[in-house]
């Protein structure tokens, strides 16, 4: 640069943090605190002309410390709004410099044994021999560490199926891991943003995972981000589903415990043991499952109507007189109805029970399942 003439603001390619406008102090002093050492890092100058682009380094270095998701096209047109007048190209190589980078996804050396399961839904057509199509359902699950994957097919895409799914896998696992990672928002979460991170979590899967003990995370892939592997429903859907022909459905039912046999018991290039061996080490830092899987009751929030009935899912259930205008829990079992509100409480049987899920689980003969233990019911 030409004497007299200031550095211009950089920010190096490894720093990987940056708060966003909801962080608290303490990502604040550390933002200062970047800015600060970028300052008296010299900028090279490079051969040949000036680029127009580097004196907007400091506009869009401050654009992504306050909004790190924002996308390249919606900063090159405020950059041109404030002046710019170079070309898209340098801008954009200026943009990717200073974004900061993604971390690595961890490699299978780093997965620690009981941290984290997988998990996806997903819906697909399926044409038998006959030529009748039937919508199936499903919900699988993966452990990082093991890879030991299960898929159920379950009756559809509800709230409760995904959880009456998710809970019997983890009994059949032989515990819960510490950290549920979902593929997409939908049906745990009621609202998401742009990037497919859950604003408004659904209150049954939310008060069901405070019982579990189980922290979630939504992993939603974008763009660049979606690659083979990456959605967990669409790798079984296009590796099982899409690549086998069923007479019916229980031919579909037998070649997907056949298909997860094979997974489950076969060594790769990466790890000479295989995910039912690796299972058995994972097992030792899994947290007991407190309660029966079949005797799992989900909590919805509810409100007495003026005729002193709860409406849910299309029924209608009875409250005493007294208990009109109050709000309440729901609580759905796999064959009755209980609802409580303040003082008063009622029980009914379920009008329309749900088949429950269809666990395909993959075991050999030889491999003996987790040990099932007596357990009270739970409530969530």
């Amino acid at each position: 640069m030409g004497m007299g003439m200031k550095a211009e603001i950089g920010i190096s390619p490894a720093i990987k943090h940056v708060s966003t406008e909801d962080d608290g102090a303490e990502d604040t002093v550390e933002d200062e605190a970047m800015q600060a050492a970028v300052l008296t890092e010299p900028v090279k100058r490079g051969v040949g002309r000036p680029s127009k682009a580097q004196p907007f380094r400091s506009f869009v270095v401050d654009l992504l410390l306050k909004h790190p998701q924002l996308r390249s096209l919606e900063i090159v047109r405020r950059a041109k709004a404030a002046g710019y007048d170079g070309g898209k190209s340098a801008l954009y190589s200026l943009i990717a410099s200073v974004r900061p980078r993604r971390s690595r996804p961890l490699s299978q050396q780093d997965k620690v044994p009981g941290e984290i399961s997988r998990h996806g839904m997903g819906q697909v057509d399926v044409r038998f021999k006959s030529g009748e199509v039937r919508s199936v359902n499903f919900f699988a699950t993966r452990l990082e560490y093991s890879r030991w994957i299960a898929v159920s097919i379950v009756e559809d895409q509800s709230i409760e199926s995904l959880v009456r799914a998710l809970v019997h896998h983890f009994d059949a696992i032989g515990g819960i891991p510490l950290l549920a990672a979902f593929d997409r928002p939908k049906p745990i979460g009621i609202r998401s943003d742009r990037e497919g991170q859950v604003i408004e979590w659904d209150p049954a899967f939310a008060y069901a995972a405070i019982q579990l003990g189980l922290g979630v995370e939504v992993r939603a892939r974008r763009g660049a981000d979606r690659g083979p592997g990456t959605n967990l429903g669409n790798w079984v859907k296009h590796f099982f589903f899409k690549s086998h022909s069923f007479i019916n459905e229980a031919d579909m039912e037998r070649q997907l415990t056949d298909w997860l046999v094979d997974l489950n018991t076969r060594t790769t290039e990466l790890n000479a043991k295989t995910p039912a061996i690796l299972l058995a080490e994972e097992r030792q830092r899994l947290r007991p499952l407190k309660f029966d899987p079949r005797n799992l009751g989900l909590r919805f929030p509810v409100v007495v109507g003026p005729r002193a009935i709860v409406v849910h899912e299309g029924q209608s259930y009875t409250m005493p007189a007294e208990s009109v205008g109050l709000v309440g829990a729901l609580h759905l079992y796999p064959d009755r109805v209980t609802i409580v509100a303040g003082r008063y409480e009622a029980s009914h049987p379920r009008h329309v029970q749900k088949k429950a899920p269809a666990a395909v689980l993959g075991w050999r003969p030889n491999i003996a399942p987790a040990p099932s233990t007596t357990r009270p019911a739970a409530t969530t």
